[in-house]
């Protein structure tokens, strides 16, 4: 089971519990998830044998929409922090600290709308063997895939340097196909190539007939996942 796939059950019983407050409430805790996801991604410091991401986060959101959430905002805080724990590891990344994720409102963010912030300075001793890279909103290379459907043929832009893929509403791109896993697959552009990786999936992740973990693609590679075809093209 991946990171959000845990964060997702634990919340889901969260709410249970709660009596249901999160479904009236227009802010997710899976889309908070996804946009530390995205702070965590656009700022790493590139080492000499590891890559460092931030340990701190503040997730900023609406005083009406925070206090939906106030209840359990303990409990979101320290699942949340759990998450990045695991995210970190499932991505090869290294905090210098246990991470914190502290759920604050705001009156400038609009209803609706979540800003999360990142603590992204390195402690003295690791400033001058690192370099930071601020992450750019689109790769150098454009792709898309091509998906064959019902005789017509679908291209679906990659329109970020992280883009997940599943049959569940929280992911980049959405596949509503049965052999498909809630989160399948995760496509990401790192060091001028594009990265595929399975998410756990219950039917596996497939680049050209063979199983894979992790490959990077080239251009016109076939993709399936769980049987479901795309195929791979970069500009």
């Amino acid at each position: 089971m991946s990171a959000l796939d845990r964060f997702e059950t634990f919340m889901e019983q969260l709410v249970e519990r709660s009596m249901a407050r999160l479904f009236r409430s227009p802010i997710q805790p899976a889309e908070i998830a996804r946009r530390l996801e995205r702070a965590m991604e656009s700022h790493q410091t590139i080492g000499v044998r590891r890559v460092i991401v931030p340990s701190r986060y503040q997730v900023l959101l609406h005083p009406d929409d925070a206090a939906l959430l106030r209840p359990i905002r303990g409990e979101v805080e320290r699942e949340m922090a759990t998450y990045l724990i695991e995210l970190a590891e499932e991505r090869h990344f290294v905090m210098l600290e246990p991470p914190r994720v502290a759920l604050d409102d705001d009156g400038t963010v609009p209803r609706r709308s979540i800003q999360v912030l990142v603590n992204v300075e390195a402690p003295a001793d690791e400033r001058e063997s690192t370099q930071r890279f601020a992450a750019t909103p689109l790769p150098i290379r454009r792709a898309h895939l091509a998906l064959q459907h019902a005789g017509a043929r679908r291209a679906i832009a990659v329109s970020a340097t992280t883009v997940t893929i599943g049959r569940g509403m929280h992911n980049d791109i959405v596949l509503d196909d049965d052999r498909v896993s809630r989160r399948h697959a995760q496509l990401r552009y790192h060091a001028r190539q594009f990265w595929l990786s399975d998410a756990g999936s219950m039917n596996g992740t497939y680049v050209n007939g063979a199983v894979i973990t992790e490959l990077a693609l080239s251009d016109g590679d076939t993709i399936s996942l769980g049987g479901l075809e795309l195929t791979f093209h970069e500009a």
